[in-house]
C-alpha cells in the first residue's frame, strides 16, 4: 500500500511521529517509584551470559537477582566501575519494567535503576528521552514541510 503524497498524508504521519515521540519521552521520564522493583541477593554478576551479548561485551553486565525470574542485561558504558564494585551476595534493589521481549528472550533488558544500601549504582541513560524529542521535532518539521508544499501548490490537500 502506497500512501499518496498529500498534505493530509504528511499531517497524519506528523501526528504519528509526535505521538511516538511523546511515548518515548514519557516512558523515559518516569520516576523510580513508577517501576516494578524487587530486592534480593545478587546470585550472578558477569560480563557474559551464555552466547550474549550480541554487541560489545565490554559495556554489558549481566545481573541475576535471587527473587526475580530473569537475568538483567545492563548497558554500563559510563557506569561500569560502579556496577563492577558490586559482588555476588550483595543485597540490591532493582527497578525495571517488562514487555513481551522479556518473556520471549528470557532476559530483561529494561533495568532502570539499581540501588544498594540506598545508594545508586546504576541509572538508565536519557537516550530514550533524547530520541523522543528528535522524533517530535521530525514530526513538526514534516508538518511544516507539508504545509509549505501545500501553500506552493506542489501537493494537494
Amino acid at each position: 500500500m502506497v500512501l499518496p503524497l498529500t498534505f493530509r498524508t504528511l499531517a497524519l504521519i506528523s501526528v504519528l511521529f509526535v505521538i511516538a515521540g511523546l511515548y518515548f519521552v514519557w516512558t523515559s521520564s518516569r520516576e523510580k517509584k513508577d517501576y516494578d522493583h524487587v530486592t534480593g541477593h545478587i546470585t550472578y554478576l558477569d560480563k557474559h551470559l551464555g552466547n550474549l551479548p550480541f554487541s560489545d561485551p565490554g559495556d554489558y553486565r549481566y545481573i541475576q537477582i535471587e527473587s526475580y525470574n530473569y537475568p538483567f542485561e545492563v548497558y554500563t558504558a559510563e557506569q561500569g566501575p560502579k556496577v563492577d564494585s558490586l559482588r555476588v551476595g550483595d543485597i540490591v534493589t532493582v527497578y525495571y519494567y517488562e514487555n513481551n521481549f522479556t518473556y520471549r528472550d528470557h532476559i530483561n533488558r529494561f533495568l532502570q535503576f539499581l540501588d544498594k544500601d540506598s545508594r545508586s549504582y546504576y541509572k538508565r541513560s536519557n537516550i530514550g528521552k533524547i530520541t523522543g524529542w528528535f522524533i517530535i521535532a521530525g514530526g513538526i518539521l514534516l508538518a511544516g514541510l507539508g504545509y509549505f508544499l501545500y501553500q506552493r501548490k506542489k501537493i494537494v490537500y
